[in-house]
């Protein structure tokens, strides 16, 4: 980076040496006026008759060409880069380059640095500010005489400008920057190097994959969203199932029709006091979950002739689901709003057209190097752009044209030093290029390409029967490409040398190279995007409806666990609850080994869980805690082929202590089936002394005392007893004994809650 002194200084020395070298001049002539004289009026040479350097003048530098250049033109813009740089965005340089105030030099160039400029500077000999606009949109810049904020305008340039702008936009970031002054510039340009030179800038355009990933995003969007909605709308629709419905609604707890129409007495009548002492309401969750036997199939609903169960789905809810009135248009309507809403807002969301900036290249863009090349070949077999480094130097100029001079019978050799790329006018490709030159001149011959830039080289033929391209294909690899070099010398001649010896060592081969060749130019980049809804939209559809599916079945699972946990959450809570006068869930007055075991297991669980959960001050909390330990002792004394008395007192013990913790410490037991609990329903009739009760003080609960009160007669009486007698597997788990003959632990429950405690704390050896 120059400081302004050093600019100064650098001003003031290309000035000094500018006068120096004008009165060195003066003096080389006074010195040889004589000698001008004696060769002949008009032979003299004169400073200011002097030939200025030309592209094509043996010796001139890059610099000394386009300091040529900026004779004619303070911006000169190459035409190696058409594509990318056409010469027709001259004009619009050029009024850029007013707006810095001070004299302005430009130079578009596919290569080039500081280094350049100076020497451009020193052979045209003007102060100003110099530019170079290299391919890659870099804005170089030196001030020379003037006091500008180059360096700043340079950082701003280069931090401030996105990506993809192009060289124009760049530059006139430039322009701007220099017009507003040191304190600004150095401002601007610190904060930009801060928010950026560890950070990738911006990017001013999308390209053609980008705009394929946005319809894709589309074809996701049409069909996710509006397919939320409709699901989300068709679940809403739906009614929630109903609670079940009272036992007064005609609807009874195990799913019969207890009244099949409100308005018949007789359908109330009959025995129907007597279903619905035995029955109750509703039994409770825990025997859904647990799958006792139906008593539908024994019990006293069969024998008064009650309806058979309902469907479980409609025995729950007393009614079948039903949809919300309204709730489907307005569902469909949402949807369809949904698809346009994603239509329309995307050319919102989405509202790129073009992947690039607009270039107006014209044919005459296009055709402006192959012209220059073509001018500078008739004046002699070399050309060398004039934009481009110096590949071949003037020392090597002289043999390569005497060496060219030996190959004419071969056909003329023409030797091009010009880059060659995706951005010139044939699109990198170095035939086509070499075809419109050899169009262009006319001239059949060898024509010899070499990018000064890359230092490749290429060789084609034009009508000249010789098989020289041929030979030069067999060429070594390192001939045609340069070997990596630290120092970045190419060595254009010696490779060159070896290109020409191809052609000298050439043979005649009739029509190997036909003089027409095809000169068609590759279409112009066109940078309008790919229309939204296309491309990748079809795809993203198809994406879309498995991403929907997906979604839409995680929900679902989602829902189905969620439900699960809260129904079951909702049970454990309604369990302790139960009222009790409702049937118990150990109700059956048959049942199997497998369901005392489960009832047993879930009954000591639950009993565990409300006395963790009871105050120390709790009422029954004694009680409950001498049933669950009488339990326990029960379940760790036995082991998978406990009897069924054993696990039978474990199930009574553990409800007579939910019963305490409930505040109802019954002292005895149902005589009939002690799985019902304490025995509340007071005295029944005598003429149970074949059950072994007796007519003495039999106590009953309430369910059991009703069914017996309902039943006329002794012998109906005795026979309903006998159905409600709980009666257990024997030991061969085929015969059934009645609950008090059953093992050694149950029968003590016929004097109480207090004797099945002791008497299984005995049965343990526990004192």
């Amino acid at each position: 980076m120059r400081t302004l002194a050093g600019i100064r200084g650098r001003g003031r020395a290309g000035a000094f040496r500018a006068r120096a070298g004008t009165a060195l001049a003066a003096l080389v002539l006074l010195g040889g006026a004589g000698t001008a004289v004696a060769a002949g009026p008009g032979t003299a040479p004169s400073a200011t008759t002097a030939p200025t350097t030309t592209a094509g003048d043996d010796g001139a530098t890059q610099s000394e060409r386009l300091a040529e250049e900026l004779r004619k033109d303070p911006v000169y813009v190459s035409a190696a880069r058409p594509r990318r740089l056409p010469r027709s965005l001259a004009p619009k340089i050029a009024a850029l380059a007013e707006r810095t105030g001070v004299p302005t030099y430009v130079l578009a160039l596919p290569t080039g640095d500081a280094a350049l400029l100076a020497l451009v500077h020193d052979r045209l000999g003007e102060d100003g500010l110099y530019v170079l606009i290299s391919d890659n949109s870099t804005i170089t810049a030196s001030a020379f005489g003037v006091d500008v904020p180059a360096d700043e305008a340079r950082r701003i340039a280069l931090y401030g400008t996105p990506y993809g702008a192009g060289p124009l936009a760049a530059f006139e970031s430039f322009v701007d920057a220099i017009a507003s002054g040191h304190d600004r510039a150095a401002a601007e340009a610190d904060e930009l190097h801060d928010r950026y030179h560890e950070h990738d800038k911006p990017e001013l355009y999308i390209s053609s994959t980008d705009r394929q990933n946005q319809n894709l995003l589309l074809g996701l969007a049409v069909v996710v969203l509006p397919g939320l909605v409709l699901a989300l709308g068709i679940r809403l629709s739906y009614r929630r199932p109903g609670r079940p419905l009272p036992a007064g609604s005609g609807k009874t707890g195990n799913g019969e029709d207890g009244n099949e129409k409100a308005g018949s007495k007789k359908a109330r009548g009959e025995k129907a006091g007597s279903k619905k002492a035995v029955g109750n309401p509703k039994p409770p969750s825990v025997a859904l979950d647990k799958g006792p036997a139906r008593r539908s199939d024994t019990g006293p609903g069969k024998r008064s002739g009650g309806a058979p169960a309902e469907p479980k789905a409609r025995a729950r809810t007393g009614r079948p689901a039903a949809r919300r009135r309204g709730v489907l248009p307005v569902t469909l309507v949402a949807t369809v709003a949904a698809v346009f809403a994603v239509v329309l807002s995307a050319p919102t969301l989405f509202p790129q057209t073009v992947d690039s900036p607009y270039l107006a290249v014209t044919r005459a863009d296009l055709d402006a190097r192959v012209e220059e090349v073509a001018a500078g070949l008739a004046a002699g077999p070399v050309y060398q752009d004039p934009s481009t480094a110096d590949a071949l130097t003037g020392a090597d100029l002289p043999a390569l044209r005497k060496r060219i001079a030996e190959l004419a019978p071969k056909g003329p050799v023409h030797v091009l030093v010009t880059p060659s790329d995706s951005d010139d006018e044939s699109g990198g490709n170095d035939g086509l290029l070499l075809a419109l030159v050899h169009q262009r001149t006319g001239q059949d011959g060898v024509y010899v390409l070499v990018d000064p830039v890359s230092g490749r080289i290429s060789l084609d033929t034009f009508g000249t029967d010789q098989d020289a391209s041929y030979r030069f294909g067999r060429l070594p690899y390192e001939v045609r490409y340069p070997e990596y070099r630290r120092d970045g010398d190419l060595r254009v001649m010696p490779r060159l040398d070896r290109t020409l010896d191809a052609v000298a060592d050439a043979r005649p081969r009739e029509g190997y190279d036909p003089v027409a060749r095809d000169t068609e130019l590759p279409p112009l980049h066109d940078n309008r995007l790919p229309g939204l809804f296309s491309s990748d939209f079809g795809p993203g559809i198809g994406l879309g409806v498995l991403l929907l599916g997906s979604l839409l079945l995680i929900v679902w699972l989602g829902i189905v666990i969620v439900r699960a946990v809260l129904e079951h959450r909702r049970t454990r809570a309604a369990a302790p609850s139960t009222p009790q006068h409702a049937v118990p869930r150990p109700a059956a007055a048959l049942p199997s080994v497998r369901q005392l075991r489960a009832w047993a297991a879930a009954d000591v669980r639950e009993l565990t869980g409300q006395l963790a959960a009871a105050g120390q001050d709790a009422p029954g909390r004694a009680r409950a805690w001498d049933c669950l330990d009488a339990a326990g002792l029960l379940a760790e004394t036995g082991d998978e082929a406990a009897g069924a008395g054993d696990l039978a007192a474990v199930v009574v013990l553990s409800r007579a202590g939910l019963d305490a913790l409930r505040g109802h410490p019954h002292p005895s037991l149902c005589r009939l089936n002690p799985l019902h609990g304490g025995a509340t329903g007071g005295k029944v009739p005598g003429g149970l002394a074949g059950l072994g009760a007796g007519p003495g003080p039999v106590r009953l609960c309430p369910a059991c005392r009703d069914a017996l009160r309902a039943t006329p007669g002794p012998a109906s009486r005795r026979h309903e007893a006998t159905e409600r007698l709980l009666r257990l597997p024997g030991a061969g788990g085929h015969d059934r004994i009645a609950w008090d003959e059953a093992g050694q632990v149950l029968p003590a429950a016929r004097e109480g809650v207090e004797a099945l405690v002791l008497r299984a704390r005995e049965s343990a050896s526990v004192q």
